[in-house]
């Protein structure tokens, strides 16, 4: 018997229990959803570090967040049965993880839609098939709509941001040491994961580059935990380089919609600028750089070596530190990535030429 699945849904849900970059790669989604059902409630249930992201987002009606693993049984299992009273009409599930198929069965709703990924799938009574083939996950988060009949506008990703958090990246460039300069390059040598990370003295070696061939001074950007690590690369060149200001993450957005170009580790900065148009440059290792750059876009680029090893999908590189020990070095996929290639494509990207 042919399952008939609600047409006009009056409730919604989303979940994404992943990180930052992929809360920002799901927008699109929202925005075409809010545009096919504008009479419908739209919740998205995220954990708590994300929410800043879709915080204003003008097409949701309410932020879920997710129970820490703090949080006692009892209030986890309180937090699952508010899901299932909730009576939700569709729940999408944008990741098909384990933890969010789980929930997603758990909400009872006559419409729950994910990917096809192996037990996971039973979760679903719209299972969309796996990708054959590696694309923007902007587009894979689409691909789940367009099964259900639902059309989009594009993959154009957004962040909402107040006048005062916009202010403030105007802000920042008004302190003495940033309002001259001619262009505003950002570096983003931050990461989550060390295998993305590209090593601390290719950024010293690429922020030196940057001010002796072009004549400016790049900014270092990084969080609260990141202090030594941008220590570290300012070591020795302190004239040559400038330091973003301490800021949350909304501020932080603002400013980076002001900067002429963000070069950076595969992470949140860099879907940040692909949100604002800021031009990008990413250099990514073991993951695939076609998932998480906006495709046909000439502001948007990056940088990948393709080895024998990989894309390996890894957050840990496998090889050993001590060359000669193994047929791979350590992070040879970003250790390839040379500072003068990085200057290269930047230097294309930006219409600049060495001094």
């Amino acid at each position: 018997m042919k399952k008939v699945f609600p047409a006009l849904p009056e409730r919604i849900l989303l979940i994404r229990l992943k990180g930052i970059g992929d809360v920002i790669l799901s927008t699109p989604l929202v925005r075409a959803l809010r545009k096919k059902f504008p009479q419908a409630e739209i919740h998205f249930l995220i954990r708590a570090f994300c929410a800043p992201i879709l915080i204003h987002n003008p097409y949701l009606n309410k932020l879920l967040i997710h129970p820490e693993k703090s949080a006692s049984l009892g209030e986890k299992f309180t937090f699952v049965k508010s899901l299932r009273d909730a009576g939700y009409d569709w729940v999408l599930d944008l990741a098909a993880e384990p933890r969010s198929a789980w929930l997603t069965l758990a909400t009872g709703a006559p419409l729950r839609a994910g990917y096809s990924f192996r037990i996971r799938k039973w979760a679903f009574n719209k299972r969309i098939p796996k990708n054959k083939i590696r694309k923007y996950q902007g587009e894979i988060n689409l691909d789940i709509i367009r099964a259900l009949g639902v059309s989009d506008d594009g993959n154009q990703t957004e962040i909402y941001l107040t006048p005062e958090e916009m202010e403030w990246g105007s802000r920042a460039f008004d302190q003495p040491e940033f309002k001259d300069l001619k262009k505003k390059i950002g570096l983003n040598p931050t990461g989550m994961w060390s295998s993305k990370r590209w090593p601390a003295d290719y950024w010293r070696r690429l922020a030196s580059l940057i001010y002796e061939k072009w004549g400016f001074k790049a900014i270092l950007m990084g969080g609260p935990g990141d202090k030594e690590l941008l220590e570290e690369i300012r070591w020795g060149i302190e004239g040559k380089v400038l330091v973003k200001p301490g800021s949350n993450l909304l501020e932080s957005a603002g400013f980076i919609s002001k900067l002429d170009i963000v070069i950076g580790n595969d992470g949140t900065p860099q879907h940040i600028a692909q949100a604002f148009g800021t031009k990008s440059l990413t250099l990514c290792g073991p993951h695939w750089g076609i998932g998480w750059t906006r495709p046909n876009d000439i502001r948007h680029r990056y940088l990948q070596h393709f080895l024998d090893c990989g894309p390996c999908d890894f957050n840990v590189c496998p090889f050993p530190r001590q060359e000669g020990m193994a047929a791979h070095v350590h992070k040879e996929c970003l250790v390839k990535i040379m500072p003068q290639e990085v200057m290269g494509v930047a230097g294309q990207m930006l219409q600049v030429n060495p001094t």
